[in-house]
C-alpha cells in the first residue's frame, strides 16, 4: 500500500548530552522525504535537547514529550496511545533501548515498527523492518529475529538531509596542498575530542579550520578559550545549519565516525575518522578498506601527534585525496532516504524514457496505466535531458546514451536486455537470438551503467517462443517480458534490491543491425532463411532481395495453415 495526503508517520527517537544527536538528526533525513511526499510527521522523545527541537519544528515536524524510563513497557504504551491519537500506522524506533519487548509491543497494539540499527549489539529483534545503513551490514549481524522482519542493508540505505541532496552533482576542487580543516565530532561530544583534536592542529601554520559543535556540548567555553580571539583563521560553528556548504569549502575533514561518515563521503570530502562511540568502529573500519577515508580508532587509545601526522599526511596526498573523493561519492548517492520511504508507503516517482519513434511506444500506456494503478506518479518522455528528481527511471527502447548527471537524478536507472548479460551485450539481441535459431531469450532487468549493458543484474525473466512468430508477436512478447519484470521490481521494490548481483563471466557483444542484414539469398530455400523473414521490419528494414538487376521487397503475414 502506498501513501495517501496526510499520511502520519510517528518517529520515536532521543537525545542528550549523553545519548548525541545522531538517532535524531538521520531521523530527520528520512522524515524529510516523507514530508515531500505529502504525508505528515511527530517526533517522540524522553529526552531531548532544546536545540535540536527548535531544528526538528523548524523542519515542520510536530514534537511530542513522554515521561517514562526509554524502552520500557510504560514507554511503549506511550508510543503506542500516541500513534493511535495522531492516526500513525508506521512507528520509526531510532535506539538502542527499544528492545524485542518493546518492539514487540507495539507491533501487537496493530502498528509497524521500522527500527534503525548500526551494528546488531541486541540480543533479539522483532521490527517488521529493520535498517542499517552501514557499509558491509549483513543478516550475519541478526541470529536471533523473528521470521517476519525484513530487512533494508547497506549504504544504498544511508539517510541524508535534504540540504544534501540539494549539493547532488556539485564538482569539487581538489588543491595540491589541503589548508581548509573541518572538524566534527558529534553534536555532544561529551568526551571533548573536538579539544583532544584542536589541541594538536591550532598551531599547523596557513591552515584555516571551522570547527563545529552542537548547543548541548559542555566544553564549549572550554573550546572557546582554546581558540581565543587572536586566531582568525579559526572559527567555532555552533548548531550548524549549513552542513554542506562547509563540507564544500573544506579540503579535509576531522570527523567522529557516525552518519556524518556519509555525508563526507557523498560530498567528496576525504576525512581522517575517530571513534568515539563503540557503535562506530565498523563503519570507520569499512570506509577505510575502501580507501574512503583514513581510520584512526578510538579516541581514548590515540598517542600523542597521531591525529596531527593522519591530517598532515592527507593533507599533503593530492592523489590520495582526489581517490577518496571519487570512492566517496560512488558508495553515496543521497537516494538512501527515498528508498526508505517507499517501505514506509511512499508513492513513487517514475519515469519512463522511450525514443519518440519507438515500435514500443504502442505498448507503454499499458506499463505507465498499471504504475498509476499501483498508485504512483508516472512520467513518460521522450528526451531524457527532461528527467527530475525521482525514485525510478526506465529507459525501455532509449538509443541514446544518458550523461551521467542526468541519471544522478533518479535513485535507481533501468534498462531491459533480452539477453543473458554479459553474454549478448549490445544492439538488438533478441533479432539475433531468433536468427541464431533460440526459441528461449533471456529477459534481464539492469542498472544503467557508463558501459553499455554493464551493470547489475536486478531481475531476470525468459521468453519462449514456438519458432514460428512473425515480428508483431516478438515484440508483444518483448513487451510483456520487460513489462513483467519492470513491474515485479517496482511491487517489490525497496526489498527488489536485495537480488541485485554483478555479471558474471566473459562478455560478448552483438552488432547494430542494418537495411543489409535484411537481405534474402534468392538461391536458398525459404525454411533455410525462415528466421529472417521472421525479424524483418516491414517498414524501417524489410526483408529483400536482389535479382536480374532489381531489389524486391518481401512482406510476410501469417495465417493458420487450415484457414482459407
Amino acid at each position: 500500500m502506498r501513501a495517501e495526503a496526510n499520511t502520519v508517520l510517528l518517529i520515536r527517537a532521543d537525545a542528550s548530552t549523553a545519548i548525541g544527536t545522531g538517532h535524531v538528526m538521520r531521523c530527520l533525513a528520512l522524515t524529510q522525504a516523507w514530508l515531500r511526499t505529502g504525508g505528515s510527521a511527530w517526533l517522540l522523545q524522553a529526552e531531548s535537547l532544546d536545540s535540536l527541537t527548535t531544528r526538528v519544528a523548524a523542519a515542520g515536524i510536530l514534537t511530542a514529550t513522554i515521561a517514562a524510563i526509554v524502552g520500557s513497557e510504560a514507554d511503549a504504551q506511550a508510543t503506542i496511545a500516541q500513534a493511535r491519537a495522531i492516526g500513525a500506522k508506521w512507528v520509526v524506533a531510532d535506539g538502542y533501548r527499544f528492545g524485542a519487548a518493546w518492539q514487540r509491543a507495539v507491533r501487537a497494539a496493530g502498528l509497524r515498527v521500522m527500527l534503525l540499527d548500526d551494528c546488531g549489539h541486541a540480543p533479539e529483534y522483532a521490527p517488521d523492518v529493520l535498517l542499517n545503513q552501514n557499509l558491509g551490514a549483513d543478516l550475519t549481524s541478526y541470529p536471533k529475529r523473528d521470521a517476519a522482519t525484513r530487512f533494508l542493508l547497506g549504504a544504498r540505505f544511508a539517510l541524508l538531509r535534504e540540504e544534501f541532496q540539494m549539493m547532488r552533482g556539485s564538482v569539487r576542487e581538489v588543491p595540491e596542498r589541503a589548508r581548509k580543516i573541518l572538524i566534527t565530532l558529534g553534536g555532544s561530544d561529551p568526551d571533548n575530542v573536538t579539544g583532544q583534536v584542536l589541541n594538536e592542529l591550532l598551531i599547523r601554520p596557513e591552515t584555516e579550520i571551522a570547527v563545529v559543535v552542537g548547543g548541548g556540548n559542555p566544553h564549549l567555553d572550554t573550546l572557546r578559550a582554546m581558540i581565543g580571539a587572536d586566531r582568525p583563521a579559526v572559527r567555532l560553528i555552533v548548531n550548524a545549519t549549513n552542513m554542506p556548504e562547509l563540507m564544500a569549502w573544506a579540503d579535509v575533514a576531522v570527523s567522529a565516525a557516525g552518519s556524518t561518515a556519509w555525508e563526507l563521503a557523498f560530498m567528496g570530502l576525504p576525512a581522517v575518522l575517530i571513534v568515539v562511540a563503540d557503535n562506530q568502529a565498523g563503519i570507520a573500519a569499512a570506509l577505510a578498506a575502501q580507501g574512503i577515508s583514513e581510520h584512526l580508532g578510538d579516541h581514548q587509545l590515540l598517542p600523542p601527534g597521531r591525529i596531527a601526522a593522519a591530517v598532515d599526511a592527507v593533507c599533503a596526498a593530492v592523489g590520495r585525496r582526489r581517490e577518496m573523493s571519487e570512492r566517496g561519492r560512488a558508495l553515496i548517492d543521497g537516494h538512501g532516504a527515498r528508498r526508505v520511504g517507499a517501505v514506509l508507503g511512499a508513492a513513487l516517482k517514475l519515469t519512463i524514457v522511450s525514443d519518440a519513434t519507438s515500435w514500443m511506444n504502442t505498448y507503454l500506456p499499458a506499463l505507465k496505466a498499471d504504475f498509476e494503478q499501483a498508485g504512483h506518479t508516472v512520467a513518460w518522455i521522450h528526451d531524457p535531458a527532461k528527467l527530475v528528481e525521482g525514485d525510478l527511471a526506465f529507459f525501455l527502447s532509449l538509443s541514446r546514451i544518458v550523461p551521467e548527471a542526468t541519471l544522478g537524478r533518479h535513485a535507481h536507472n533501468l534498462v531491459v536486455h533480452e539477453s543473458a548479460v554479459p553474454s549478448g551485450r549490445g544492439w538488438s539481441p533478441l533479432t539475433w537470438q531468433v536468427l541464431e535459431g533460440k526459441n528461449e531469450i533471456p529477459v534481464t532487468l539492469l542498472e544503467a551503467a557508463a558501459e553499455v549493458d554493464s551493470g547489475e543484474v536486478l531481475a531476470q525473466t525468459v521468453i519462449r517462443l514456438r519458432g514460428n512468430e512473425l515480428v508483431d508477436e516478438l515484440r508483444s512478447a518483448q513487451a510483456n517480458a520487460t513489462f513483467a519484470v519492470c513491474r515485479e521490481f517496482v511491487a517489490r521494490y525497496p526489498f527488489s534490491l536485495a537480488d541485485a548481483r554483478p555479471q558474471r563471466g566473459e562478455p560478448s557483444h552483438y552488432p547494430r543491425r542494418r537495411p543489409a542484414d535484411s537481405r534474402l539469398d534468392p538461391d536458398r530455400s525459404l525454411r533455410e532463411q525462415f528466421n529472417l523473414l521472421r525479424v524483418a521490419d516491414p517498414e524501417r528494414y524489410p526483408a529483400y532481395f536482389e535479382l536480374a538487376g532489381r531489389r524486391y521487397e518481401v512482406r510476410v503475414a501469417a495465417r493458420e495453415a487450415n484457414s482459407a
